[in-house]
Formats: C-alpha cells, structure tokens, sequence
C-alpha cells in the first residue's frame, strides 16, 4: 500500500461549512427552544451564511430548510459565525491510496481520499474509480483506455455525487477527474467540485 499525502489550499473550493459544526454542537447546543426562538436564529444563520458568499464568489454555503433543520444544531449566531468562518477558511487534504496486490489486467481500480480539515475536525470524502487499460506493443506498456466507473462517499453527513468530468492527460497515462457533489450535515448543505488524478503505470496499476 503506498501513501502520499498532498497538503493543499482548496481548489476551486465551494463551500466547506461542516464538520468544526458537528463537534460544537455536540456541547453547545442550545437545547429546547420555542417555534418562535427557533425562526430567529434561522434567521441569522441565513444572514450569516448570505454575507460570507458575499465575500467570496467562490462560496456558496446553504442551509437546509428550516423544516429539516434539526433542534440540537442551533447554537449562538457568533459561534455560528466564528465556525462559519473558519469553514471557509478550510483545507483539503489529499490522500493517495492504491492497491499493490493489482496485476497487469485490462480492468483495474484504485481509491482517494480527500479530508476537508478546518479547526482539527475532519470530513472524508473517498472517490473511487474503476478502469480499463490496453496494452501498447510500440510502446511496450499499457495506458488507459477509459472509465468503467466513478463514485464516491463521505464518513460523515449524507453525500450525493452530482457528477464528474474526467480529462486523459500525460498521454494516457493519468486521468484527471473532477468529482461534484453535495453534502448535508448539521442541517447544512455544501457543494464541492473536488479533483484528483488516477496513475496508470506500465503494467496496467492504478494509483
């Protein structure tokens, strides 16, 4: 199994308002609160998240509506703001993972984890693909030659990929796939366009 971490500002970073959440809220919850008390801290937090999108055209945090919007993640609008902010301010890891025990077969698969870390909380999100290769007498090794699939899911939250776009770069040799979705946790929703790039080495491994 060989790792490599990639530590990264966010690329092409939609929204990360999550996970630094859960862990406050877990304590800080402000416990029962009428309907009324309730509508004015949605308020708020729709406040809130509307002038941090306004700062950066890059974010575009979402709340669930406020049907869905569950008791125990109502917290004081300056924390909410205080998370709020460090969200947007998140990093993404990388984490490459590949499978040493592959053969040189025309169909092969690997994974990648991507953490969205902000404040020591961490959410993962795993893309996994799955691939086929031809092998290349001329060039005596075998390159990509397309996709089978493409999924993905994160350890928290509710996850659903949106879609992806690959891109077959460094003459077959590396696929670039930029993976979309939509995360909902602590009643929040996040989009995220994330990319990664899948290896194919001489033999036909992905990495």
């Amino acid at each position: 199994m060989k790792k490599i971490l990639i530590f990264c500002s966010v690329f092409l970073l939609v929204s990360t308002l999550f996970g630094g959440l859960l862990a406050f809220a877990e304590t800080n919850s402000l416990g029962d609160l009428s309907e009324q008390q309730k509508r004015e801290y949605y308020k708020q937090y729709q406040e809130i998240v509307e002038a941090i999108n306004s700062e950066n055209p890059r974010f575009t945090l979402e709340l669930v509506p406020f049907e869905d919007f569950k008791s125990e993640d109502y917290i004081e609008p300056s924390e909410f703001k205080k998370y709020a902010i460090g969200r947007a301010n998140a990093e993404l890891v990388h984490e490459w993972k590949s499978n040493s025990d592959i053969t040189p077969l025309s169909t092969a698969s690997a994974s990648k984890q991507v953490t969205v870390d902000s404040k020591g909380t961490s959410v993962g999100i795993t893309i996994k693909g799955s691939f086929e290769t031809q092998y290349d007498s001329q060039s005596n090794r075998q390159f990509f030659a397309g996709i089978n699939s493409i999924t993905s899911s994160s350890d928290k939250g509710t996850w659903n990929q949106t879609g992806y776009t690959p891109r077959l770069i460094d003459g077959r040799q590396t696929y670039e796939i930029t993976v979309g979705g939509r995360l909902t946790l602590n009643s929040i929703t996040t989009s995220h366009n994330i990319t990664v790039e899948f290896y194919c080495d001489a033999n036909g491994r992905v990495s």
